[in-house]
């Protein structure tokens, strides 16, 4: 499962947070008359920065927290609901992405599944380094699939 520790958010947000707040504050302080070097009001445009310095990040760690939620839930849902089965490699090779320095590998695989003929099909992920010397052609691994969608599946690696 994807977890995101707090103080990253707390790291992250509280910087924004401060700023914002001191803007606001430096709002509440300016002579109403003050302007900008373009000639816009201060006041305002204290307020404005203020509301963006706290409201885009708290919106971005919304949709981060969003983000590694519907990733939990659908590991959740195959592993308790998918059904379980074994999936062989047949044939690995590197797609030449990194994502998080981490290699994306293309794996064709034959899955065996209960009551089920097997299948082959090509299958993408993001392989940790600590990994990927235990996956080798031949090896048979763990799998949940979507009893809706067979092409929707979770490879477990350990």
């Amino acid at each position: 499962m994807w977890k995101v520790s707090k103080w990253i958010y707390i790291v992250t947000i509280l910087p924004f947070l401060a700023v914002g707040i001191g803007f606001i504050f430096f709002g509440f302080i300016a002579p109403p008359e003050a302007l900008t070097d373009d000639g816009h009001n201060l006041k305002f445009f204290y307020y404005i920065m203020g509301v963006l310095f706290i409201f885009f990040p708290l919106i971005t760690a919304w949709g981060v927290v969003l983000f590694y939620k519907r990733i939990n839930d659908r590991e959740t849902f195959l592993i308790q609901d998918g059904i379980h089965g074994e999936a062989e490699i047949l044939q690995r090779e590197q797609t030449g992405i990194y994502i998080n320095e981490l290699p994306q590998v293309k794996f064709r695989l034959l899955l065996t599944l209960p009551d089920r003929e097997p299948y082959e099909m090509e299958y993408k992920d993001v392989v940790s380094m600590l990994d990927i010397g235990s996956i080798t052609v031949g090896s048979k691994l763990p799998v949940y699939v979507d009893p809706n969608n067979e092409k929707n599946i979770l490879l477990r690696y350990s």
